[in-house]
């Protein structure tokens, strides 16, 4: 039956790839996505590969069974079950680690054996398919085989499981396969062996903990949540880190939050058109169209954001308002309008900021989509604490926007020249909503001009350790016994 034998090895490197690729989904949330995460996920399974063809090399000169590579199989989806189960809680209690320390420890614990088992198998087969003078062909079979499981593992990864199952059915059903695999093949050797299958029936019913959610999905690129608490509902992506968008107070359309701040920015200017890089559920969206006739435009990545939106937090999109789903850099890359305000709040799905969203290239892309007179409202309230990352940002936009100013939350940029003297003055132009008047005035109260500190502490595409950074401040927030409650906005 050497075709059973071709077939498992098809299989397996089928599942390699579909690990490697959900690892770095499954980790995402917790370690973001930067070059560190990449480098340990890459770096530890490829030394489980290398560990994984010695034994199998060494084992296929010992011994000869034709049932011990399924029992190898069958010892690796007994762990990958065991992960599956309780991946959640090594993540988190990892979470607040150093980004290298905590990735590298994270997918060494749950991908590191699995993946030495399951590289045992291409050697092992390829010493009982050799015949004498052809141990070639059955080496350049077997190894064909799994780097064509691998690429298809790879493709149907990408392109199906993880945007249409999301990665814990995709985790889960490929342990599924892997068990079938191992069963088909110990059948030869004993028929008790599909009675197995029912030993994992149960966990197909593990909770991911979504118990208590209003309601909750998993997108192409997070994992979604709505809760309602105090009589608000909020949006809440991956980790629970904080939230992406608040529902608003019926009666004042406000939400007691950095939120309203955004709004400050349409006084200073009659804007006609507005773009939010980060639109989430569309909190900001929905207030502006509420306060203004503005048009506005928003830019959110994932379109099961939006969706939620329209449902739980009551978007409405119209000829004035619409969502481009796509990358904010990416967006303004392509952008052939120009924006009177830009709102830039923009999240990775949790408290990472990616890199391309706050460097200095970035920054030269907004301001050449703002109009003449226009005005840029960065979002820095999840930086209290965050001293060395405020202070990267700040430097980095104001090598671009001299004349920025910073109130409470938020950071305004103009333009062109101004000063706050005539902020005040374009206020007391304005005709304020009633509603605006205590926030505008405690925000130009506070408001206050940014000077660059140093040249060198800017964020550029070539140098933009922000998820480093990032994890300073979490291990400071919980050492401070605070771990959930920002509020943040969604992804590019």
């Amino acid at each position: 039956m050497k075709y059973m034998e071709y077939i498992t090895c098809f299989i397996t490197g089928f599942a390699v790839l579909v690990f490697e690729l959900a690892s770095f989904r499954l980790l995402a949330p917790y370690f973001g996505v930067s070059t560190y995460v990449t480098g340990s996920i890459i770096n530890t399974i490829l030394l489980a590969l290398s560990i994984g063809y010695i034994l199998g090399g060494y084992a296929a000169d010992k011994y000869k069974s034709g049932r011990l590579p399924y029992l190898v199989i069958l010892a690796s989806t007994v762990y990958l079950f065991l992960i599956y189960a309780v991946y959640p809680q090594i993540l988190h209690s990892l979470s607040f680690r150093s980004v290298i320390l905590g990735s590298s420890v994270a997918i060494l614990s749950m991908f590191f054996i699995p993946m030495v088992l399951l590289a045992f198998i291409p050697p092992y087969f390829i010493k009982l398919l050799a015949h004498k003078n052809h141990v070639g062909k059955a080496a350049g079979g077997i190894f064909s085989l799994s780097t064509v499981g691998s690429i298809i593992g790879g493709i149907a990864t990408t392109f199906l499981f993880i945007p249409h199952l999301g990665s814990r059915m995709t985790f889960f059903l490929t342990v599924i396969l892997l068990l079938v695999i191992s069963v088909a093949g110990l059948w030869r050797f004993t028929k008790f062996s599909p009675l197995l299958l029912f030993l994992f029936i149960p966990f197909k019913y593990v909770s991911a903990n979504t118990a208590n959610f209003l309601y909750s999905t998993e997108s192409e690129y997070n994992i979604i949540m709505v809760t309602e608490e105090y009589g608000q509902r909020f949006l809440r992506l991956n980790k629970l880190w904080g939230y992406h968008s608040k529902s608003l107070n019926p009666d004042t359309k406000l939400s007691g939050d950095y939120y309203d701040e955004f709004l400050v920015a349409q006084l200073f200017l009659n804007a006609k058109r507005t773009l939010i890089l980060g639109n989430a559920a569309g909190t900001s969206m929905m207030q502006t169209r509420h306060f203004f006739t503005t048009a506005v435009d928003g830019v959110e990545i994932d379109p099961v954001i939006t969706e939620v939106g329209k449902k739980y937090f009551g978007l409405v999109l119209d000829d004035k308002t619409r969502v481009y789903h796509e990358d904010a850099r990416t967006y303004l890359i392509k952008n052939q309008k120009k924006y009177d305000v830009i709102y830039v709040d923009v999240f990775a799905g949790s408290a990472y900021v990616p890199f391309h969203v706050v460097t200095k290239e970035f920054f030269e892309l907004v301001k050449a989509s703002l109009s003449e007179n226009g005005v840029m409202a960065v979002n820095l309230h999840p930086y209290p604490s965050a001293a060395e990352i405020k202070e990267y940002i700040l430097n980095t936009v104001v090598t671009v926007f001299p004349y920025s100013f910073l109130s409470q939350h938020l950071l305004y940029s103009f333009k062109n020249h101004t000063d706050v003297t005539k902020l005040r003055a374009s206020l007391e132009r304005s005709k304020i909503p009633l509603s605006l008047v205590p926030i505008a005035s405690r925000t130009l109260r506070n408001m206050h001009k940014i000077r660059l500190t140093s040249a060198e502490k800017i964020f550029t595409d070539d140098y933009a350790p922000v998820e480093s950074m990032t994890y300073a401040v979490l291990r400071k927030l919980r050492s401070l016994g605070i771990d959930r409650g920002i509020p943040l906005t969604q992804t590019p």
